[in-house]
């Protein structure tokens, strides 16, 4: 009967069967509010007043445009490179390799 009791309890799910019947108290709040005050319990969560300042060291415009200009121009220089390279010629062909070695015949009891 104890039992069928405490399945009536709203508070059953937080404590479990027997709490409910014991009487503990409940882990869930009875508050009704979902925010919660910031006492500087809880570190786990970012604190909006630990944010730092905005950066003030920002690039202009300008110096963007500069910065971009040098890359085309390295980008042009490395296409060159690449064109130079690939207009060597070898001056004769490569030597054909050697051909593979037959595998040796290896038998036991014979050196």
């Amino acid at each position: 009967m104890v039992f069928g009791l405490s399945a009536c309890s709203d508070r059953m799910l937080d404590t479990g069967p027997l709490g409910a019947i014991t009487g503990e108290p409940s882990p869930v709040s009875d508050n009704s509010s979902p925010i919660r005050s910031m006492t500087g319990e809880r570190d786990d969560y970012p604190n909006l007043g630990t944010v730092p300042p905005r950066p003030t060291d920002l690039t202009t415009e300008a110096q963007r445009q500069q910065a971009m200009d040098r890359l085309a121009q390295d980008r042009a220089a490395s296409r060159r490179t690449r064109e130079q390279t690939e207009a060597i010629q070898v001056p004769e062909p490569l030597p054909t390799p050697m051909a593979v070695p037959p595998k040796p015949d290896l038998r036991p009891g014979r050196s």
